[in-house]
């Protein structure tokens, strides 16, 4: 069971959208991936941002599992404005009653060949009911794995080459044309469709399963074990807390460019190594680092994020030790439940 989101954090994200939320009042947002790391974060800034605010506003929460979405985020389930849609995205009824807007953040664990065609499947679906609905606004939660991996030492801008058709079946792939379906598909059903490009994140709820180095070093520090690199250290990444990741895309629903794609990321860079230093310094004595590899392949995965910062202006984000120390602080309330 997953406790709230902080106060702090949920002030933050109404705050930067400002007056933005009140293109909200008094609509119906549809969420895919809502018990997941991007939708659960937009589920709860939306709710709260209505509390807050004195908006009338309803969510439509897709899950494939009603009981494991109600047990992993009772408070979300039992909020009377949440509706929950027990389907699967590919097949799903379309609800009865409006739709305003759509946020899609699908996430599937299936071999690549059914990834690819469920996620193709749930996203003409998804943009039918839109379509059917007249929604005012639709976002992709894509990633920047889009893009090809570069050893360039400078951050990747939007026009980087990405994975295409013709590339062998790969996750980055299969999400690139799920991009390319968004925007081709959704642009000829006439909606106002944009992608956000994720880069990598930390804050409440972010996965500890293999997935994202911080959340592994996490892992290992609640653990009280050596944080393990799995490599030499030396790639450079940047972190972007949720709070502030949940803003901007509330930004691209609500103000976005149809048809534009976005980056969405930190521009702080730290190594790998630095970040894993980082989290063995929350516990008190300081956890070992241990690097299991001396020979690994440098990686430089930092988002050019200046045309997202061009068309919006947000304040900057939170500094990575301050949100490194905000995420801490939430497993901790979290593990005592």
């Amino acid at each position: 069971m997953c406790p709230p989101l902080p106060p702090d954090d949920l002030r933050l994200v109404v705050e930067s959208v400002g007056p933005l939320w009140q293109r909200l009042a008094g609509c119906r947002v549809l969420f895919t991936g809502a018990s997941g790391f991007f939708g659960s974060w937009m589920l709860e800034s939306f709710l709260h941002a209505g509390t807050q605010l004195a908006l009338p506003v309803r969510a439509l929460a897709l899950t494939r599992d009603r009981s494991r979405f109600s047990q992993s985020l009772p408070h979300l389930a039992a909020d009377p404005r949440v509706e929950i849609l027990e389907s699967d995205a590919a097949t799903m009824p379309a609800p009865d009653g409006p739709v305003d807007f759509v946020i899609h953040s699908l996430f599937s664990p299936a071999p690549l060949a059914e990834m690819e065609e469920h996620f193709f499947s749930a996203t003409a679906r998804l943009l039918e009911i839109a379509s059917q609905k007249s929604a005012r606004g639709c976002l992709l939660c894509s990633t920047g794995a889009v893009y090809k991996p570069t050893e360039e030492s400078r951050p990747i801008s939007e026009g980087h080459p990405r994975f295409e058709r013709g590339d062998p079946l790969s996750y980055p792939r299969i999400r690139s044309g799920i991009e390319d379906q968004w925007i081709g598909e959704g642009m000829r059903l006439g909606l106002p469709v944009t992608v956000a490009r994720g880069f990598a994140f930390v804050g409440p709820r972010l996965p500890l399963d293999g997935q994202f180095a911080v959340g592994n070093f996490l892992r290992d520090a609640l653990l009280g074990r050596p944080i393990t690199v799995h490599g030499d250290g030396r790639p450079v990444r940047s972190y972007l807390h949720a709070a502030d990741l949940a803003a901007r895309l509330w930004h691209l629903v609500l103000n976005g460019d149809p048809g534009g794609i976005f980056n969405v990321g930190g521009d702080r860079t730290i190594t790998v190594g630095d970040c894993a230093s980082a989290v063995a310094r929350l516990v008190t004595p300081t956890l070992d680092v241990r690097i299991l590899s001396h020979d690994g392949r440098f990686s430089y995965y930092v988002p050019d994020t200046s045309r997202f910062d061009l068309a919006h202006g947000l304040p900057a984000p939170i500094p990575f030790s301050e949100a490194l120390r905000r995420t801490w602080n939430w497993l901790q309330i979290k593990i005592r439940r």
